[in-house]
């Protein structure tokens, strides 16, 4: 138990994830602080020179990182006093239909999706799903009963006894042939008490547990036929797919984009930027730290440059004697 707990990983500690939610923040203040002590080293101190190449670091890393900071919040926000702030909210239409056309035509494209499908091998799936299965897991018996009170007027119909009736006609046994040309019983009345008969046994089945057994078996009869690659029954069920699979492909076609574009277009501006800016600021947060670094590495640069160019007898002396 304990080296199960000493191998967990630990959780960063709230310091740390302070730093990284406020990194930006973080190192703009850092920028200013430095500048400030610059300043400080620069008039009350006799280190003019350090102070003022200091200075140069603070100036740029200040500069670099307030930058950056208006730069995101141009991004994000539109404001008066920002010249054409607001790139999200004034391209908010524009933003949409990019979005919605590059989920579907690159991002989950219906060949994209029709290829997954295919993979999945959905049949094979159904297949175990069917080997195991019970009645009383797929429907409840409401709705069993419901089902098959549809399915017993059904029966009922003139079209079924009709179609049993000519059945009957067509390739009924001699003797019932014999039995109907005596008048003992005729091809309509015989249909009539097949009909009757097969819908009582189709309302008793939510209570007949010998037939609802049978069903059963026979689903998972069905299930293992399914998942061998030799059988009819797989044959059929693959042609079957390959059709549904690919009418629902043929139906998605624009419904992806139209989808993301209506779920888009219900959103408030505000809605959509705190979306995006919650996802992409931690991040985008890295920019104004390298805004601060790099304006510090460029104001160190300058510094030296100007020192370099402020003393360059002294240094050529110096370069002189060495």
């Amino acid at each position: 138990m304990d080296l199960v707990i000493e191998q967990m990983p630990r959780k960063p500690r709230g310091w740390v994830i302070f730093i990284e939610q406020h990194k930006g923040g973080l190192t703009l203040a850092l920028s200013a602080v430095v500048y400030a002590i610059a300043w400080a080293i620069t008039i009350f101190s006799p280190w003019r020179t350090a102070g003022g190449l200091l200075l140069s670091i603070g100036e740029a890393a200040l500069v670099g990182g307030l930058c950056d900071y208006i730069a995101l919040k141009m991004i994000f926000e539109q404001r008066w006093y920002l010249p054409n702030s607001g790139v999200l909210p004034r391209n908010r239409q524009r933003l949409i239909d990019g979005i919605s056309s590059t989920i579907e035509t690159q991002w989950l494209t219906p060949k994209m999706i029709e290829d997954k499908l295919r993979r999945m091998k959905l049949v094979e799936g159904l297949g175990r799903y069917l080997e195991n299965v019970s009645l009383e897991s797929v429907i409840d018996s409401t709705h069993l009963a419901a089902i098959c009170e549809s399915i017993a007027r059904y029966l009922e119909s003139p079209q079924l006894l009709g179609f049993l009736q000519a059945r009957l006609e067509a390739s009924a046994p001699r003797s019932i042939r014999v039995a109907n040309a005596l008048g003992i019983i005729t091809y309509d009345k015989l249909s009539q008490r097949i009909g009757r008969e097969m819908r009582e046994l189709i309302l008793g089945l939510p209570t007949n547990d010998d037939l609802i057994r049978a069903l059963e078996e026979r689903l998972h009869s069905i299930g293992e036929e399914l998942q061998q690659r030799v059988s009819p029954t797989r044959a059929a069920a693959d042609r079957i797919m390959d059709t549904l699979v690919e009418h629902a492909v043929t139906a998605t076609r624009g419904q992806i984009a139209l989808m993301v574009k209506e779920n888009l277009e219900s959103l408030s501006n505000e809605e959509i930027r705190r979306q995006i800016e919650s996802r992409t600021r931690t991040h985008l947060d890295w920019i104004r730290v390298n805004g601060g670094i790099f304006g510090a590495l460029f104001g160190a640069l300058f510094g030296l440059l100007n020192y370099a160019v402020a003393h360059q007898a002294a240094l050529i002396a110096l370069t002189r004697h060495f």
